[in-house]
């Protein structure tokens, strides 16, 4: 048989059991938080051995760099497909409303994430850099669409467009955060739309 055509199969249940371990890792995160996030529980959960993460993954810092780097690859796709062809101000409120709509949807990499961000400046500092990365892309990201409506003429002059990235994404942290505490995550859809909507009026420009 052709070396070539075993290697694709091969490939493919790699990758499969990859996304299943890390998919997981982030539900059993959301309930233990990371301590109680034990590699052989997570081969299990994913439905393979208790060895299998060590010998994908190695260690647990490598695993739970692969959840961070999972979340975030996920979350951008999100957001280049649902943003579609908008731009400026239009795809900025549609970045902002995905975001707490993912939190509505996916709690378990959302909760998992915030797990990881608040034990990387505690427990966990190796996380810290992986973590920094993340928010650098989130913020990044933010700032293009800011970028965008502004080079469009759609933003008040005297904007900021850093401070106002840094403002949309600590605002829609809190406001995840307290969905999650208070357990009704199913209002933020509402919320992002409100928040969207609030932000846009603030920055931009009437019209004319």
């Amino acid at each position: 048989m052709n070396a070539s055509v075993e290697l694709g199969p091969k490939k493919e249940r790699r990758e499969e059991s990859d996304r299943r371990m890390l998919r997981a890792a982030m539900a059993l995160i959301r309930k233990k938080g990371i301590s109680g996030a034990n590699l052989a529980q997570i081969g299990l959960d994913a439905g393979y051995s208790k060895g299998l993460p060590v010998q994908r993954f190695g260690t647990k810092l490598a695993l739970l760099i692969a959840v961070l780097e999972a979340i975030e690859d996920r979350f951008l796709r999100h957001v280049e497909k649902r943003v579609g062809d908008r731009r400026g101000c239009a795809a900025l409120a549609e970045r902002i409303r995905l975001q707490l709509d993912a939190v509505r949807d996916m709690p378990d990499s959302a909760i998992a994430l915030y797990h990881l961000i608040v034990e990387s400046m505690g427990a966990s500092p190796d996380l810290q850099p992986r973590v920094a990365a993340l928010q650098a892309a989130y913020h990044a990201n933010l700032r293009s669409y800011l970028k965008q409506a502004q080079d469009m003429g759609e933003l008040l002059p005297d904007i900021d467009i850093d401070q106002s990235a840094r403002m949309i994404s600590g605002t829609i942290s809190g406001m995840s955060i307290q969905a999650i505490v208070d357990g009704h995550t199913d209002r933020l859809a509402d919320d992002a739309t409100y928040l969207a909507e609030m932000f846009i009026r603030h920055v931009a420009r009437g019209p004319t």
